[in-house]
Parts: structure tokens; sequence; C-alpha cells
């Protein structure tokens, strides 16, 4: 394997992703990813030299995934294109899902270290500022991002007490928040209302 290759980076990340799906968060050390890669120990510091680092990584390139996502739906045109609310809930909901390792890596980089947060709380807090120039409003726009947040934490932490037939009932209702957010609200009507 060359070092300086990137997809070894990226193999690492994988083999520390599904490490930590399969087995939990509490199983991610640098031995079971360098295990699971199939590497020395050695080749995985040379990309990553500490626990951090790789947590760190992972949140980086999570983040990273999202935001290609996003641009590449508004992008396509269509009923993304002026609608950055609607193509942000649905990069979250197709990435995260596939991704339920990456917020499991979160939460335990959140529990033992939370400066390694920073990326998280900045990406979050660029998100919200872009959304609060849209025509519906920061109110209903943070409305969206929040309800998005709150399903996929609860899924995360294994807490959601919806059925599948209720999920697809929320996301729906989630999707037509979203897609208002192309529009500014009806006078008199509150942040999120339905119309």
């Amino acid at each position: 394997m060359n070092a300086a290759s990137p997809s070894s980076r990226d193999r690492l990340l994988d083999s520390a992703e599904e490490l930590v799906a399969a087995q939990g968060a509490t199983s991610l050390t640098l031995d079971a990813v360098a295990k699971a890669a199939g590497v020395s120990k050695g080749g995985l510091l040379y990309h990553f030299p500490s626990k951090d680092a790789l947590l760190e990584a992972m949140v980086d390139r999570h983040l990273g995934q999202i935001d290609r996502r996003v641009e590449a739906l508004l992008a396509s045109g269509g009923r993304y294109a002026a609608n950055p609310v609607l193509a942000y809930v649905h990069a979250l909901l197709e990435t995260v899902p596939a991704k339920r390792a990456v917020g499991a890596a979160l939460l335990a980089a959140s529990a033992t270290n939370p400066a390694l947060m920073q990326p998280c709380r900045l990406h979050y807090a660029r998100t919200l500022e872009r959304f609060g120039a849209l025509p519906c409003g920061f109110e209903r726009a943070a409305t969206v991002l929040l309800a998005v947040d709150g399903l996929l934490l609860g899924e995360l932490i294994h807490m959601s007490p919806f059925t599948p037939e209720q999920r697809e009932r929320v996301v729906a209702g989630i999707v037509q928040l979203a897609e208002a957010c192309a529009t500014a609200p009806e006078p008199g009507t509150r942040p999120g209302a339905a119309r």
C-alpha cells in the first residue's frame, strides 16, 4: 500500500466508519481501525497520528459529503435551484442514513473531546446564515433544519418511536415545509405554520 495515496486515507476512513457501524463508537481505536483496514498501525499513524486526528477527518469528510451533495442538487435545477433548504434536507436524509457510523463517531467525538465538534458548529452556523437570506425567513428555514436534525438524532441514538410508515409521513411533512422555503410566508402566518 502506498502511504501517500489518497485512496489509502479514504480506505482507513471507510474502515473506521464500518467499525463504528458494526461495533459502536467505543470500538473506535487506532489498533482496531488498522486491523480492519489491513494495514500496520504505523501505516495508520502516517495519515492519522492520533484518534482525535482520525475523528476530525471523519467529521470533515462527512461535512464535505453533505456540502457536495447540496451543491449537486442546487446545480441540478428544478425544485432545488432556488431552495438550498430543500437541497440540504434531501442531502441529509440521503447521506446520514447511509453514514450512521459517522453520526456515532460525531457523538463519540463530542463526548471525548468537544473541541472536535468545532467544524460542525461552524458548518451549522454557515448553513443557518445561508438560510436566513431566503424568502421564507430565518425562522421557517431554521425550523425545517431542526426538524431534520431531531428526526436523525432520534434515530441515531435509537430513540425514534416512528414506524417506517410514520417516518415516511414525517419526512413528507418536513419536505413540504422545506419546499415552502423558496417563497415568502403569507402575512400574518407564524414561521413554519401550514398555509
